[in-house]
C-alpha cells in the first residue's frame, strides 16, 4: 500500500483507539470527526499531495480499508470528474470528510418531500450522516473525500 494512503489509514486507526468503546452509533462517528480534522489540519501539505499522486496511480479506483476490531469500512477516493447522486438513502451510518475540494449534500425530510436542507462542505469538514438519511450529492472534480462507513447496528435493549 501507498505510504500517504497508509498514512491516513493510520491516523483513523489512531483516533479510533481514542475513543471509549462505550460510544456507538452516529455519535462515536461525530467524535471521529473531529479528531480526524484536527489531525488534518497539521498533517503536512506534501502528504495530501503524495496522496493525489497515488490515488492517481491506483486508476483513481477508491481503496477501501476495513478495520478488524470494529466494523468500519474507510474508502477514500478522487473525483477527476465532477459527480451528482440523487435521492438516494444510506444504508448504513456514514462519516464523509473532504480532504481536497468541496462537496454539496441535500438532506430531504422523508415525511415532506419537497423539503430539504443543502450543506456546502470543502477542505477538513465532514458530515456524519445516520442510516436512511435520503440525500442528493455533488462532488466538484478533483476533490478527494474520505468516507467512513459504521457497519455497527445499534440495538435499543437496556440492561
Amino acid at each position: 500500500m501507498n505510504t500517504s494512503i497508509q498514512e491516513i489509514n493510520n491516523i483513523v486507526l489512531n483516533k479510533n483507539n481514542e475513543i471509549n468503546g462505550k460510544i456507538i452509533g452516529i455519535n462515536y462517528l461525530e467524535k471521529l470527526k473531529y479528531l480526524i480534522i484536527e489531525n488534518f489540519k497539521i498533517l503536512d501539505k506534501s502528504i495530501f499531495e503524495n496522496l493525489l499522486v497515488d490515488l492517481k496511480n491506483n486508476g483513481n479506483k477508491p481503496v477501501k480499508l476495513e478495520f478488524k476490531d470494529f466494523s468500519l469500512i474507510s474508502s477514500i477516493h478522487a473525483y477527476k470528474d465532477s459527480l451528482s447522486k440523487i435521492k438516494s438513502p444510506y444504508n448504513h451510518d456514514i462519516l464523509s470528510i473532504v480532504i481536497h475540494g468541496f462537496k454539496t449534500v441535500s438532506i430531504f425530510d422523508s415525511y415532506k418531500n419537497n423539503k430539504s436542507i443543502s450543506l456546502f462542505i470543502s477542505k477538513n469538514m465532514g458530515l456524519v450522516l445516520s442510516k436512511n438519511t435520503i440525500t442528493s450529492e455533488i462532488v466538484a472534480s478533483g476533490s478527494i473525500i474520505l468516507d467512513i462507513i459504521s457497519e455497527n447496528q445499534v440495538l435499543n435493549i437496556e440492561n
